[in-house]
């Protein structure tokens, strides 16, 4: 068994799991191994924990290893320059290079003329990986990069692992789209998932313990493709 490498910039730790936990599973029933190396964010050594991240840390770090680079404004520029995504993934021998980020934001891309201004999955697919192409200084989509852009977000996934016939979709249509739900942490959160109180006093979906959710996307894994489309690419992606 062949070791098929994929380096990941994403959007934070959460990703991280679910993503490497997900190769794990397919590794399972392909011939090669699929292991994920991330490149941001990584653990702190010190620490042992991973750093506050977000789309707006995957929009630099594209900046920084993409093509256009602007000496001024960027204090990695020169080593950007020596060292690009293209060089990192030669280097490491890498399958390819997955970068993920939530849709769910696509409105506060202020960098992108025109701005975001759609209102359907595709359209905030289709706006996030203009952003992202735009970052790294790209035309189209190379090869070597797999655009990871969960709808709305992965937590859509975990909500995935429900079945439709649960009261919380009841006011829904029945054929109604998993990646459509927008409120989708509102609804994790009457499902009992764990909460935190912020300091402002809103109730938030806490993330301090995803290991058995991300366990629980992969245990129905087969559902969650069905209902997510990006899940079920990634798997693709993964089974090539």
């Amino acid at each position: 068994m062949a070791d098929k490498l994929y380096l990941l910039v994403c959007e934070g730790y959460t990703d991280i799991l679910v993503i490497d936990k997900i190769a794990k599973k397919i590794s399972e029933d392909i011939d090669d191994r699929v292991v994920i190396r991330e490149l941001s964010p990584q653990k702190d050594a010190t620490t042992n924990r991973y750093p506050s991240h977000g789309w707006e840390e995957v929009r630099r770090w594209c900046k920084v290893y993409g093509k256009t680079i602007d000496v001024d404004d960027n204090p990695f520029a020169m080593l950007a320059q020596k060292k690009n995504w293209r060089a990192l993934v030669k280097t490491s021998k890498a399958h390819g290079l997955i970068i993920q980020m939530d849709t769910d934001i696509v409105q506060y891309i202020t960098d992108i003329i025109p701005n975001y201004s759609g209102s359907t999955k595709d359209s905030r697919k289709n706006f996030a990986q203009k952003s992202i192409l735009s970052w790294l200084g790209e035309i189209t989509v190379p090869n070597e990069i797999y655009l990871l852009l969960s709808t709305q977000s992965t937590e859509n996934w975990l909500l995935a692992t429900h079945d439709r016939v649960e009261s919380i979709f009841s006011d829904l249509p029945a054929n109604f789209d998993y990646e459509d739900i927008v409120d989708v942490i509102e609804r994790l959160l009457a499902l009992g998932y764990l909460s935190y109180i912020d300091d402002t006093g809103k109730t938030k979906f806490s993330k301090s313990n995803y290991k058995p959710y991300a366990q629980k996307i992969v245990d129905k894994l087969d559902k969650v493709c069905l209902e997510c489309e990006e899940a079920e690419k990634l798997c693709q992606e993964f089974r090539k």
